[in-house]
């Protein structure tokens, strides 16, 4: 019954929603701004140029700034009104900023507040709360996408593969917290529980035997104050899934980009095969020179290629991804294996090296420029069907 209101409003307010693209909206792209609360080195200074830099620098800050500046340049040749703005230590500035200039959309670039990023989901509320449309995953999503542990219960429930696990905050009660689920699968990852952007990845999360898992939570525990993620480390293919739209009726509505895969071949034999924060951050590492995608994938065959792209849009449906994100996954013996799914991956564009998910988009056929647009088009859509359905 619902979907059927939902389709009826759909059909009504199609030629008012259609119009309204076509018409200026005003545009606030947000993010968060390291510039106002980073204690690191500042290299993205309009002046440094990182190639002549012959130390490793963490890029991770900065990332969101190339995304900002990318959007911007995107949206430089529509009709749209844009305006940034930064989001850094003070949410009233926030409030008053979007009460006093209330923009139409809001693309929503905020990855975190005052650099911790479990307050992303707190932002993304607050535009709900002022009922501003904005692009990108709701809040709840991407709570609950930051939770990896709770993300692997769905997978599991709903019978989607993902590797062995468990979660522990003690490593000297491993028996009590589920070791038995992984302890003949050797080797092991561990990570933190509640990160993303490959944070606490590091060459040493794998791990042999008990001895070096109860020292990488103690790790973990100590470093990011949360308990661990330990995993069995799937020795496989590392696969990227774009996907993009809204399921309306049906999970086959959403567009899946061209398949991307991560080729480790450049990295040393010694160094393990993973997307560490090295390798995803860290300019002037041998892991960030020794990873590169490609895409689109090679050598799938077409019936692995349907069952990775069909296991993408379920993951995005069950889990409530909008508009746009990546689901990641590792392929052994002809199984994909979900390792996460990115709300609101990283969308930068240059024209040497873009982001996997503007890469994908490319690769579909469509001009960032497009890609960007359609994000918009498809955030307005269902952000009208939700209004509507509120009344």
């Amino acid at each position: 019954m619902l979907s059927e209101i939902l389709k009826r409003v759909q059909d009504d307010k199609k030629i008012r929603i259609r119009d309204k693209r076509n018409e200026t909206m005003k545009v606030s792209i947000l993010y968060n701004d390291p510039l106002q609360y980073t204690k690191d080195k500042i290299w993205d200074d309009g002046v440094t140029d990182i190639d002549k830099v012959e130390e490793e620098i963490d890029m991770s800050e900065y990332g969101v700034l190339d995304e900002m500046k990318s959007v911007q340049r995107a949206l430089s040749g529509s009709s749209h009104e844009t305006k940034i703005v930064p989001v850094a230590l003070d949410p009233y500035k926030l409030i008053d900023e979007l009460r006093e200039n209330r923009p139409d959309i809001i693309f929503n670039l905020c990855e975190s507040l005052d650099g911790d990023p479990i307050q992303e989901m707190n932002v993304a509320s607050l535009f709900e709360i002022l009922k501003i449309p904005y692009t990108g995953s709701r809040a709840f999503t991407l709570g609950l996408a930051l939770n990896k542990a709770r993300v692997k219960e769905i997978l599991n429930y709903h019978g989607i593969p993902t590797s062995l696990h468990f979660i522990s905050d003690n490593p000297s009660k491993l028996s009590a917290q589920g070791y038995a689920k992984v302890k003949d699968s050797y080797p092991l990852i561990v990570k933190p529980s509640r990160e993303d952007a490959s944070i606490g990845i590091e060459n040493e999360s794998i791990v042999n035997d008990e001895a070096g898992l109860k020292k990488r939570i103690e790790h973990v525990l100590d470093k990011y104050k949360q308990p661990a993620l330990v995993e069995q480390f799937i020795d496989g293919r590392e696969i990227n899934v774009s996907v993009a739209g809204n399921a309306i009726n049906d999970e086959k509505e959403l567009i899946v980009f061209p398949i991307s895969e991560i080729d480790f071949s450049a990295l040393p034999d010694d160094l393990p095969k993973i997307v560490s924060y090295n390798s995803k951050w860290m300019y002037n590492t041998v892991e960030f020179s020794g990873t590169k995608a490609v895409c689109p994938a090679k050598n799938l065959s077409p019936e692995l290629e349907e069952l990775i792209r069909n296991t993408a849009r379920r993951v995005y449906h069950l889990i409530g991804a909008s508009d746009y994100a990546r689901v990641d996954f590792r392929v052994k013996d002809n199984i994909p294996y979900v390792l996460e799914l990115n709300p609101n991956p990283d969308i930068s564009s240059d024209v040497d090296e873009d982001t996997g998910f503007t890469r994908s988009g490319k690769a579909y056929g469509w001009s960032y420029e497009t890609l960007i647009q359609k994000i918009i088009e498809f955030s307005w859509e269902r952000w009208q069907r939700i209004f509507a359905a509120q009344k």
